[in-house]
């Protein structure tokens, strides 16, 4: 029924950007296949009463396109595309790692977060949680008689303070200078009396009330941080502070009733407590400030500043 002309080879050479297109030439006799498929269709009918339809396909060729080749496959492992570079290795300094992406409007221009800033904050947070629990610790051994941990508990919150007095940001660098002296002041005060007396330091002090004087300006100088504090932030932690430390100071010195004094060291007590676990809850810029400030007061001479004062105003702000 069915005869094969001819059936040609697909040629497939070795790169897929030079392969020919092949195409499969099925020769039929068409004739046989229109007349079977007519008289299976008309078997009533004779080859001369055959539909013309069947007669015109007599002999015209079916012509069969072979599909067209697949392309070979790419080996795995290939990636397409634009290849990545490698990642590198070495670590980045802190002072050029920004931790944070957002982008703080100053004063002067604007500025990220970087490493330093985040460890300086965590830093400072840490050690005036070190100096709150020194001073809450001290009340606490005071009141149970064990005299020698309070003299501990006392100096470990006080270089709790003073380290936070060191890494404290503040506007005014002379008010931080101040406040750094009296705390050296009292620091070197406390030691010097600890070192002079066979009892401990805390018991000395509760006995004579003159050691303020040598002490106190160490309260001064945590007076002081509670007020820059309040005042920046608007804690009322640390608003209350700046009035009951310099009351609890003056009521020793001035012989005050101990019933007066215990409510008054239990008050600050508790406020610094307050005062240390909240500094957790704020943001991390906020202990940073405004520090396009710092930038612009670092600059060495007047000439530079003058240039970035100038860049400040053609950016539109107010300075």
């Amino acid at each position: 029924m069915v005869s094969v002309a001819c059936l040609s080879r697909v040629c497939v050479g070795p790169r897929a950007s030079t392969r020919r297109k092949v195409r499969h030439r099925v020769r039929i006799n068409s004739r046989s296949i229109a007349t079977s498929l007519s008289r299976r269709a008309h078997p009533h009918l004779s080859s001369r009463e055959m539909p013309p339809l069947a007669l015109a396909a007599r002999t015209a060729p079916v012509v069969v396109r072979a599909p067209r080749a697949l392309p070979r496959a790419r080996p795995r492992g290939r990636a397409r595309g634009r290849e990545v570079g490698p990642i590198a290795a070495s670590p980045q300094w802190l002072e050029e790692q920004t931790l944070d992406a957002r982008t703080h409007r100053g004063l002067y221009c604007d500025w990220k977060l970087t490493g330093v800033d985040v460890l300086e904050v965590w830093a400072y947070r840490g050690a005036l949680t070190l100096a709150s629990a020194g001073a809450i610790e001290t009340a606490v051994m005071m009141k149970f008689g064990n005299y020698e941990s309070a003299e501990f508990w006392y100096f470990a919150g006080g270089a709790g303070l003073g380290a936070a007095l060191g890494l404290i940001h503040m506007y005014v660098s002379e008010i931080r200078s101040v406040m750094r002296a009296l705390w050296a002041f009292g620091f070197i005060g406390s030691a010097v009396i600890a070192s002079n007396v066979s009892e401990p330091l805390p018991l000395y002090v509760l006995e004579h009330h003159w050691t303020m004087w040598a002490i106190g300006p160490m309260f001064a100088a945590l007076t002081g941080l509670a007020f820059k504090e309040g005042m920046c932030y608007g804690k009322p932690e640390a608003a209350a502070l700046f009035f009951c430390v310099p009351a609890l100071c003056l009521s020793h010195l001035f012989g005050a009733g101990d019933d007066i004094k215990s409510i008054e060291a239990a008050a600050v007590c508790s406020l610094l407590a307050i005062f240390a676990g909240r500094k957790f809850t704020q943001e991390l810029k906020d202990d940073i400030g405004d520090k396009s400030i710092f930038m612009f007061n670092a600059l060495p001479s007047d000439d530079e500043r003058e240039q970035w004062l100038a860049r400040a105003r053609a950016a539109g702000r107010d300075v």
